[in-house]
């Protein structure tokens, strides 16, 4: 009898939901820390003294090991059980989170956020794969839904909690906050999380495959998140990428070759979970792309507070909560893509509905938008997650957990940097564009740069610099527009990316077995 067998006997029908509700606070806990020290980043660089580069540094340690981690998860759980992998990471996060809050040197925030990012990244499969565990093939839809609201519901908390701290308190309380819901966490997981199935020795680590992993995720993730600095035809960035394909191939061609891999490269052979991996590596590009887009356009071009920014996602937040048992159910009964195409039909409306904005849109317009997308992001992970996995044999569902957020991570690594680098182009082209049009032919540039001279001139400005600052005036208003359609452009390519999400969701759901409708 296995583990979870004997936990169901002690704890009853009941036990499936206790181990839900013990992942679901450790998957907040931990995924709060995603987003809540970026709200703190520039409160922490004022503190510590330290250059753009060096704060670069701390996001990109981060989302290394967050990514590299996700797939040391199924050995963990072969080697030490569900309970000691889960209490044993959530104890290093609130040890790197102390270490946070206390630090005065760079090393120890970066340090402490690659051992966050690390313990981010191994309770996300340790996680799903518990809960699949626990819940039968028929409910595995129900499971998909609560683990994807567990990975959402994080980001808008750390967006409001994280800006009311830093307003009200210091950036050292954003590091403080999520250890006490990891100590409850931990004593869920003591209770109610099962113990390690496999007997004997513990199977060996790929250490070899972990470093090289780690190596090349590192080197793409900072040519990645400094191409924009550095210019992506730098030499730097061309090395780094150069170095991340060659490292990629070497660990490729090292888990062919040894018997203990840290993944199973069979995992690719089956049509439906690659079609999944695809689908959800797009989706999590335009997912984090608009994470990306939706902060900076707010507080950049609405001047929005920070926590103003983060009740912008209250609404969509509260439907996602009403949403996620809805689909589950319908998941668990009908084919994928009645679920996923309509919620992707919702989502590319709403990124359109972003598309629109400018330096008058309201709030409520926004607000709108982003909850008319959470129909979209409520209702495409959970068929997507649950009919890629469970189209592996039960051997390799574990790798198979760690492999589809290994790619949504790597498809928002990609999808932030390409719109990063598709932004800055089109700054450029609409600064230029527009630059050709003010000219003295140009009635409404000349009204504006006559305006500024009048505002400058009752100012007390000298009437010798009147003309120069109104053009430098009207050269401010000329960038700021370029920004705002730079912008718009971006929402274009995230809808251009969500459309493209069609076919391999189309292809998961032929591929894959789906359920027959029923009439409960």
């Amino acid at each position: 009898m296995s583990q979870v067998e004997l936990m169901f006997q002690r704890y009853g029908p009941k036990y499936k939901w206790l181990v839900t509700l013990t992942m679901l606070l450790g998957l907040v806990a931990l995924g709060m820390s995603i987003t809540i020290v970026n709200v703190a980043t520039p409160y922490i660089k004022g503190s510590l003294g330290l250059s753009d580069v060096q704060v670069q540094w701390i996001s990109t340690g981060f989302l290394a090991a967050t990514t590299v981690a996700l797939l040391v998860a199924p050995w963990l759980v072969r080697a030490f059980g569900q309970r000691a992998t889960f209490i044993g990471l959530l104890g290093a996060f609130v040890v790197a989170s102390v270490i946070g809050g206390l630090a005065t040197s760079m090393a120890a925030i970066v340090a402490a956020r690659v051992v966050q990012g690390a313990m981010t990244g191994l309770i996300r499969p340790l996680a799903l794969d518990a809960m699949f565990s626990v819940f039968p093939a028929s409910e595995r839809g129900m499971a998909t839904a609560l683990y994807g609201m567990s990975l959402g519901l994080p980001l808008t908390l750390a967006t409001v909690i994280g800006g009311w701290l830093v307003e009200t308190f210091t950036w050292r309380y954003v590091f403080f906050i999520t250890p006490p819901l990891c100590l409850a966490a931990m004593a869920m997981g003591y209770l109610f999380l099962p113990g390690r199935e496999e007997t004997g020795r513990r199977p060996p680590f790929d250490w070899g495959g972990t470093v090289v992993l780690f190596a090349a995720i590192f080197a793409l993730l900072a040519a990645l998140s400094n191409g924009q600095r550095w210019g992506w035809d730098s030499f730097l960035v061309v090395a780094l990428v150069a170095l991340s394909i060659v490292l990629g191939a070497g660990f490729v061609c090292w888990q062919r070759c040894i018997a203990h891999p840290l993944l199973d490269l069979a995992i690719f052979r089956h049509r439906a979970f690659l079609a999944g991996c695809l689908a959800i590596f797009v989706f999590g590009g335009a997912f984090y792309a608009i994470m990306y887009l939706l902060p900076l356009f707010s507080q950049g071009i609405l001047s929005f507070r920070p926590v103003t920014t983060g009740l912008l996602f209250l609404p969509s937040t509260l439907i996602l909560a009403v949403l996620v048992p809805i689909v589950g159910h319908l998941s668990d009964r009908y084919p994928a893509h009645y679920i996923t195409l309509p919620g992707l039909a919702f989502a590319i409306f709403a990124v359109y509905l972003f598309s629109r904005s400018d330096a008058y849109t309201s709030f409520f317009y926004l607000a709108l938008a982003l909850t008319l997308m959470s129909l979209g992001m409520a209702s495409f992970p959970p068929p997507t997650l649950s009919r890629a996995i469970g189209s592996l044999p039960l051997s390799l569902s574990g790798y198979g957990s760690g492999v589809i957020n290994f790619m949504l991570q790597m498809g928002g690594a990609f999808g932030t940097a390409a719109l990063v680098l598709m932004m800055d182009r089109r700054i450029t082209w609409h600064g230029d564009h527009i630059s050709t049009t003010i000219t003295p032919g140009n009635d409404i540039a000349m009204a504006s740069a006559a305006h500024w001279q009048d505002l400058l001139a009752g100012t007390g400005v000298p009437e010798t610099w009147q003309a120069t600052a109104a053009l430098q005036k009207l050269g401010a208003t000329e960038q700021f527009w370029a920004t705002i359609m730079a912008y718009q452009d971006g929402f274009w390519l995230v809808m251009v990316a969500l459309t493209l999400v069609v076919i391999p969701a189309w292809l998961l759901s032929r591929w894959s077995p789906s359920p027959q409708p029923t009439s409960d």
